[in-house]
């Protein structure tokens, strides 16, 4: 890490208010969450900045440091993990930079006051929680050919046909496959969001980002009260075995729950 001219080797980025400030996200000003001791772009210590019922939790970045790196998401990432897993946070999406501390406080925490308190109060005492399951290998090719004997016979009939005299019926086949594939997607993704329903408190679903995905969820659920939650994604992991793969991770801080859009004049390098 570059330290400013005059520095000791004691001093911390974070007593330096000539140095631009990187923010992670919000937090009640009363509660005084556990900090890692590193930050992006390699800074050493990351703290609060209160304004009122709010602190912004941040870092000093170092002299010549632009975020951006993986290493500097990691470390975004992980200091919002070390955070709600003990208390209540606002992310802040990575990358953004203020100018200083007192910019922090006018331009983030007085000027967004009421609406961070409104989102800070949506997401209390909970986590983010992603559920995504998985087809195995053409499953669901094999579902929809075992249970359409048409598709499955004209199938059968141009596999080892040249393209040139077959081009039309395996473009209908192509479409028929695709229509059902779908329909199947969107009955399963129904089918999983349903068992998850009754043990989270919201739900947002996300595209899937290839055919193989079923389901792409972000839930929402109290910290202390994940056991159903847990329970009930173990109990379709073993229904669904040799179908469907789960992907389970967190607790996240609740990005898809707490969205705070700043304006462009707020953004990175405010």
């Amino acid at each position: 890490m570059t330290r400013p001219a005059g520095s000791s080797a004691g001093t911390s980025t974070a007593d330096d208010p000539a140095l631009p400030l990187y923010v992670y996200g919000i937090v009640d000003a009363g509660e005084r969450p556990a900090l890692p001791s590193g930050g992006v772009g390699g800074a050493t210590q990351v703290h609060a900045i209160a304004e009122g019922p709010l602190a912004a939790v941040v870092s000093a970045l170092p002299e010549g440091a632009t975020p951006g790196r993986r290493e500097d998401l990691e470390a975004h990432e992980r200091v919002l993990s070390t955070i709600v897993a003990h208390a209540t946070v606002v992310p802040m999406r990575f990358g953004v930079v203020m100018n200083d501390a007192e910019t922090v406080r006018e331009r983030l925490l007085r000027r967004h006051s009421a609406t961070l308190q409104e989102l800070l109060e949506g997401v209390r005492g909970r986590v983010q929680m992603s559920v995504k399951a998985f087809y195995a290998e053409e499953a669901v090719l094999r579902e929809v050919i075992a249970t359409h004997p048409e598709i499955a016979r004209r199938a059968a009939e141009v596999r080892d046909r040249p393209d040139a005299d077959t081009r039309g019926v395996k473009l209908w086949l192509g479409e028929m496959i695709a229509a059902e594939v779908a329909r199947r997607r969107d009955a399963d993704q129904q089918r999983l969001l349903d068992r998850l329903a009754p043990v989270v408190d919201d739900v947002r679903v996300e595209p899937p980002a290839n055919e193989r995905v079923a389901l792409n969820a972000q839930v929402l659920v109290r910290r202390d009260g994940r056991e159903p939650l847990d329970a009930a994604v173990r109990t379709l992991s073993e229904e669904e075995a040799g179908r469907l793969a789960f992907r389970y991770v967190g607790p996240l801080a609740p990005y898809s729950f707490a969205d705070l859009s700043l304006a462009a004049e707020e953004s990175p390098w405010a």
